[in-house]
């Protein structure tokens, strides 16, 4: 007796499970499988043709994605990352195929972010992009370090690329530092977040993003040379509306953080982390009389480094208004205030500030919307248990950084086998 069943396809499959399946592939699996399967495939997977990303991507595979789709499909794209991370020679590989004729294969391209790049190959891809007229955004992630004397020609470069068309510069926390000349001026900069080595290149940087909106800086180290004198700022940014400043390595004072302040006169959403020994710079009314009449929201978190009696810091806690909830951490010389929620990107805790995370309820700090990257330095007074007690409001992290620092070889418990410099240093990807 014949027996007939339908044959099962992968096609039967609706649009969505496909969908839910691809996003257990890497881009480059999606378009090195799917692309060119069939109209319905291919118009299925519209999304990886826009936005592709070239993570963890074989040379072979980039190979031929370059030779056989990248040609075809050029037009569609409009955002392109491009990993060195994972794949060595993947930079230079996609500088062989295109740097004579991004513009023409590439028309309609918006945003390009570039991975661990070095120096000498990032000069040479800036210098290949020309008459890109939809360009305006260029993301570096963990840039090389760059020479000191060869900053100020490299953020020349960078900020004049692509004919001047760029407005859009972001360079992550985990990459290298970049200087100005005085005489730099780049009026297409509208949106900008990179790191600066001190302080005193701070005046420089304001003085070449006249037209800057969007500015997020992180200051590096203080200068050995620094004697904590006030940085004169000589120029004013009249378009900045967002400013984001970290600068945990040097002391600042009321009247240095006035003298920035003054600078800003329309920014509207002010985000700052400070390290001081100046009291006032904890106490919320006298903080938040220093702020421009046009601040629509602030955040804060300050180290601030004193001997603080027991009773001084509901003093201090009181001193913000309900309008701005404050969490605080101390112990010993050191307190730690922020506003509520944490608004940024990385947190830290030490051993002594982590024996007081137990008296927060979870999420009343807010760690869940914005923090993306946590370190812990654990001592035998602070034990794994407590850590994963703060983890678990950082519902969005993606690094854990854990430093054990300990005499001995069990931390609370946990068996660490001790190092040179008596710290064990764990960083994974969550």
């Amino acid at each position: 007796m014949d027996i007939s069943c339908d044959q099962s396809t992968f096609e039967i499959l609706p649009d969505e499970i496909l969908l839910e399946v691809c996003k257990y592939l890497l881009c480059n699996d999606v378009l090195h499988s799917f692309i060119g399967l069939n109209y319905r495939i291919t118009r299925m997977i519209a999304q990886y043709r826009h936005h592709l990303s070239f993570h963890k991507t074989s040379i072979s595979k980039f190979n031929y994605l370059c030779m056989n789709v990248l040609p075809q499909i050029g037009s569609q794209i409009r955002s392109l990352v491009i990993d060195c991370c994972y794949s060595l020679l993947q930079d230079r590989l996609f500088f062989e195929y295109f740097s004579e004729n991004m513009s023409n294969v590439f028309p309609n391209l918006e945003r390009i972010s570039l991975v661990a790049y070095v120096h000498d190959d990032l000069v040479a891809f800036l210098n290949a992009l020309h008459d890109l007229n939809h360009l305006v955004e260029i993301r570096l992630y963990s840039l090389f370090s760059i020479q000191r004397l060869q900053q100020p020609a490299l953020a020349r470069l960078l900020m004049q690329a692509n004919n001047h068309r760029l407005t859009t510069i972001f360079l992550d926390n985990h990459s290298s530092t970049l200087s100005f000349d005085e005489t730099d001026h780049y009026r297409n900069i509208v949106r900008l977040c990179l790191k600066l080595k001190t302080l005193a290149d701070l005046p420089s940087l304001f003085a070449a993003v006249p037209n800057v909106q969007h500015l997020y800086v992180t200051i590096e180290k203080r200068n050995p040379s620094e004697t904590d004198n006030n940085v004169i700022l000589r120029s004013s940014l009249l378009h900045l509306t967002h400013f984001r400043l970290k600068s945990v390595e040097r002391r600042w004072t009321s009247e240095e953080l006035m003298a920035l302040l003054v600078q800003l006169p329309i920014v509207q959403c002010l985000s700052l982390f400070l390290y001081t020994y100046d009291e006032r710079l904890v106490k919320g009314d006298i903080v938040l009389s220093l702020l421009p009449s046009t601040v629509q929201q602030f955040n804060y978190a300050v180290y601030f480094y004193s001997n603080i009696m027991s009773d001084e810091d509901n003093t201090i806690a009181s001193s913000w208004p309900p309008s701005h909830p404050v969490a605080y951490f101390f112990d010993n010389k050191l307190f730690f205030l922020h506003t509520l929620p944490w608004h940024f990107t990385r947190l830290e805790f030490s051993s002594t500030l982590g024996k007081m995370i137990s008296r927060q309820t979870i999420n009343a700090n807010g760690y869940d919307k914005h923090t993306e990257q946590v370190c812990l330095f654990i001592n035998k007074n602070f034990s794994l248990g407590k850590a994963l007690t703060i983890l678990s409001q950082c519902r969005r992290v993606s690094e854990v950084i854990i430093s054990v620092t300990d005499n001995s070889d069990i931390v609370e418990g946990t068996r660490i086998k001790t190092l040179s410099e008596k710290e064990f240093l764990l960083k994974w990807s969550v």
